[in-house]
C-alpha cells in the first residue's frame, strides 16, 4: 500500500506549483520556529525535529541544464512518524532558493523557513507510525560555493582537457541540502529513490540505480527517469549532466551465474575521451568480479554500475553510478568501485567512523594493484602510502570533530593510515579470517550503517580473536612504533633482542606480531615473532650463521627501524628458560581469592594479571614470595604473565 500511495503522490508534478497558504492555527508555530531557530544549519533543536521521523523514500523530479546551477521542481519525502506525535515536519534545504508551496499527504500545508531550515506545520499532529509524503516545490540557483568535501554541493563547469560543459553534484557530507530538501541523518537511509530530470535533448543525465526511461517532450526536452529501489543515504543521491555517449560494458561475477552486471560509463562526447579512457574503463568490470569474490557479490547487482565524467579533481562513490573527473587511473577506478562495498552498502555510522569508508576504499587501490599488477607494484604503492603518514608522529585515524570536513577526509589520516591498518589487519589474521571475516561484515549490517566498534566485534565473532589491543593501538591510538634490533647466532641458534619505542607517548606500546628477515650467506629466513613489551629477547633454533637483519620486509606494519646491530654478548638463553620453569612457582591452581607467586631466581621478577581478553588487571615486582590477592575479580581464567632477563612465561590460572 506505501508504494502505491508514494506512485500516487509521486506523479502529482503534473499540478505544477501552488499558492502558499498558511492555516490560521499554524501561525503560532511559525513565529515560535522563527523565535527559536537563528542559525543556518541544523542545530540540536532541528535535530531533535529531525529525528521525530524515518525516511522511505526521496523523489527528486526537476530542470537542470549543463551549463548552470539552476533547479526547478519538487522533490517529494515519504516518511514515516516514529515519535509519540509530530506536530512538525523538519527537512533541511538551500535558504536562497525559492520554495513555493509544500504539500502534506496531498494537502497544501503552511511551512516557515528560517535560512537552511524548513518547518512545514500540520493542521493537527500526526500519530506515531504515521506515513506522510511531503512535496515541496521550488525553484532558484542551487551554488553554494565550498560546501561539500571536494567542491560545493551542485557545480557547472567546463573540463580543461576535453572542454565539455557538465553540471554535478558532489553532497558529501552535508551538502545535499544545497539542491534537494532532505534529511541529512547518515543512520537514516531511504529504502528507494527516484531521480526524475528535465533538459535540452542534446544532454544525457546520469543518476543512481536503472534508467526506466527517456521522454521526449515539447521545447526539445527529455526527461531522463532514473529508479533505485536499494536503500540509500541521501549525500550518495547524485546527479551529472552533460553531452555523453553511453560506453557499456559487462561484468560477470562467478557468484551471479548466467548472468552479469551491467557498467555503464558516461563519456564526454568528445571524438577523443573514449579511447583515451576505454582500457581502463574495461577493466573496472574485472575489478568488480574480483571484489565480488572478495567482499561478497556486487551489493547492487539488480541495477549496475557505472561512471560519469564531470570536470572536477578525483571521484565520488554516488551509489551505483561514481562520479569522476577522470577515468584513465587505475587506482581511482578501484577506490570508487571498493567504495560500493565500503560506503554505499554499508556506511559509515557518523562521520567519525569514515574509517569503515575510506580506510577500506583505499585498501582496495593496494588489493587492485595486488591482483592485476603483482605484488611488487602493491608494495610500491604501499610504501608510498606509508611515507607519508610516518611524515605525522601523531597520526591517528580516530577523531570527533565531525564538524571539520577537512579533518573528516583528510588524506594522511583518513586515507592513509586507514589504507595501511587494513593492511596491517591482515596480517594480524591471515588472509582467509580477514577477507571471509570482512565479507561476514558485509552480510551483517547489508544495507545499514556500522562503527568502528561494530567492525571490531564482528570480527572478533568470526574469527574467534580478541582485537581491542589492536584496534586501541591502531585506530585510536597515535603515531606508530620504531623498532631497534641486536642479534647473534652461534650454529644452533639465532639470538635476537627487538626493541621497542613508539612516535607518540599515548600510544607507548604497539602490541603486534613482527616479521623479521634473517640474513646469512647464500640466502635468508623469515620469522614471525610476537611483541608485547618495549624490549624482549627472542631465541630461534637455526643452524645459520646470520649476517644481518631486516625488519618487517614485507611492509605489513607502519613503522621506523632504527639501529640493528650485530651483539656478540647475545647468548641462547635455552637453559635460563628450563631454570625459569623450574625456579617460578605459581599455586594455588585452581585459586580462591590469592595465588603465590614463589621466585628462586637470584633476581626480580615483575609479574602481569590480565584477564583472558588480555586487559591488565595487576602488575608488579617478585623477589622471593609474593602474595597475589584475587578476591576483587570474578570467577573464571587469567593469565599470568613473569618475566625476567632470563625470559618470560605465561601462567593460565582458574579461580573458582
Amino acid at each position: 500500500m506505501q508504494n502505491f500511495i508514494l506512485f500516487s503522490l509521486f506523479v502529482l508534478s503534473s499540478l505544477g506549483s501552488y499558492a502558499q497558504e498558511i492555516q490560521h492555527c499554524s501561525h503560532a508555530k511559525t513565529e515560535r520556529h522563527l523565535k527559536i531557530r537563528k542559525k543556518q544549519r541544523a542545530g540540536a533543536y532541528d535535530n531533535s525535529l529531525l529525528n521525530q521521523y524515518d525516511v522511505h523514500f526521496y523523489g527528486l523530479n526537476f530542470n537542470a541544464e549543463r551549463n548552470n546551477t539552476l533547479v526547478s521542481g519538487h522533490t517529494t519525502i515519504g516518511a514515516t512518524v516514529t515519535a509519540s506525535s509530530l506536530d512538525t515536519f523538519c527537512f533541511e534545504f538551500n535558504g536562497t532558493i525559492l520554495i513555493d508551496s509544500i504539500l502534506m499527504n496531498g494537502t497544501n500545508t503552511g511551512f516557515a523557513r528560517v535560512g537552511n531550515i524548513t518547518y512545514v506545520l500540520p493542521a493537527m499532529p500526526l500519530p506515531q507510525n504515521s506515513n506522510l509524503m511531503v512535496q515541496v516545490f521550488y525553484a532558484g540557483d542551487a551554488s553554494v560555493t565550498g560546501g561539500s568535501a571536494i567542491g560545493d554541493g551542485y557545480s557547472t563547469g567546463v573540463s580543461q582537457t576535453w572542454g565539455n560543459s557538465a553540471t554535478w553534484s558532489l553532497s558529501e557530507p552535508y551538502s545535499a541540502y544545497e539542491w534537494f530538501p532532505c534529511k541529512q541523518f547518515l543512520q537514516d537511509k531511504a529504502d528507494s529513490a527516484w531521480i526524475f530530470v528535465t533538459t535540452s535533448n542534446q544532454n544525457r543525465v546520469a543518476s543512481n540505480g536503472l534508467l526506466e526511461g527517456v521522454d521526449s517532450l515539447p521545447n526539445n526536452k527529455v526527461r531522463y527517469r532514473w529508479k533505485t529501489h536499494y536503500p540509500i543515504d541521501y549525500y550518495l543521491i547524485s546527479v551529472a549532466i552533460a553531452r555523453y555517449v553511453d560506453y557499456t560494458i559487462y561484468a560477470h561475477p562467478s557468484a551471479l551465474v548466467n548472468d552479469s552486471i551491467p557498467v555503464v560509463n558516461y563519456v564526454y562526447n568528445n571524438t577523443n575521451t573514449l579511447p583515451a579512457v576505454q582500457s581502463k574503463l574495461d577493466s573496472v568490470a574485472l575489478v568488480l568480479e574480483y571484489f565480488s569474490d572478495r567482499f561478497g557479490l556486487y551489493p547492487f547487482y539488480e541495477e549496475k554500475y557505472g561512471n560519469a565524467m564531470a570536470p572536477f579533481s578525483g571521484g565520488m562513490e554516488h551509489q551505483t553510478m561514481t562520479s569522476a573527473g577522470f577515468l584513465n587511473n587505475f587506482s581511482l577506478n578501484a577506490h570508487e568501485l571498493m567504495h560500493q562495498w565500503w560506503g554505499d552498502h554499508v556506511t559509515c555510522k557518523t562521520w567519525s567512523d569514515i574509517f569503515i569508508n575510506e580506510g577500506f576504499a583505499s585498501y582496495g587501490e593496494y588489493l587492485a594493484y595486488e591482483h592485476f599488477r603483482g605484488w611488487a607494484a602493491a608494495q610500491n604503492l604501499m610504501q608510498d602510502v606509508h611515507d607519508n603518514v610516518l611524515t605525522d608522529p601523531d597520526a591517528r585515524i580516530w577523531f570527533t570533530d565531525t564538524n571539520n570536513v577537512s579533518r573528516i577526509f583528510d588524506s594522511r589520516l583518513t586515507y592513509d593510515k586507514g589504507n595501511a591498518i587494513c593492511h596491517t589487519l591482515r596480517f594480524v589474521l591471515g588472509d582467509s579470517l580477514f577477507f571471509n571475516g570482512l565479507k561476514n561484515f558485509q552480510n551483517t549490517f547489508s544495507f545499514a550503517t556500522a562503527g568502528i566498534d561494530d567492525l571490531r566485534i564482528s570480527m572478533e565473532n568470526y574469527t574467534g580473536q580478541n582485537l581491542l589491543t589492536f584496534f586501541n593501538q591502531w585506530i585510536y591510538g597515535y603515531g606508530h612504533p620504531k623498532f631497534s634490533a641486536e642479534y647473534n647466532s652461534n650454529g644452533s641458534h639465532i639470538i635476537l633482542k627487538i626493541s621497542q619505542s613508539t612516535s607518540n607517548t599515548n600510544t607507548p606500546l604497539f602490541v603486534t606480531p613482527l616479521e623479521i628477515k634473517c640474513l646469512y650467506a647464500g640466502g635468508d629466513t623469515t620469522v614471525r615473532v610476537d611483541l608485547n613489551q618495549n624490549s624482549q629477547i627472542l631465541v630461534v633454533p637455526s643452524s645459520w650463521n646470520i649476517t644481518g637483519l631486516e625488519i618487517d620486509p614485507n611492509n605489513w606494519l607502519l613503522n621506523e627501524v632504527g639501529s640493528i646491530t650485530r651483539n656478540e654478548d647475545l647468548h641462547p638463553v635455552g637453559t635460563e628458560f628450563l631454570q625459569l620453569q623450574d625456579a617460578i612457582q605459581v599455586y594455588p591452581v585452581p585459586a580462591q581469592d590469592f595465588v603465590i607467586i614463589e621466585n628462586h631466581l637470584e633476581q626480580e621478577l615483575h609479574f602481569i594479571l590480565r584477564d583472558i581478553q588480555g586487559r591488565i588487571l595487576r602488575e608488579g615486582k617478585s623477589k622471593q614470595k609474593t602474595r597475589v590477592p584475587l578476591d576483587s575479580y570474578p570467577s573464571g581464567a587469567y593469565l599470568m604473565e613473569l618475566q625476567s632477563s632470563a625470559g618470560r612465561r605465561v601462567v593460565k590460572l582458574t579461580k573458582n
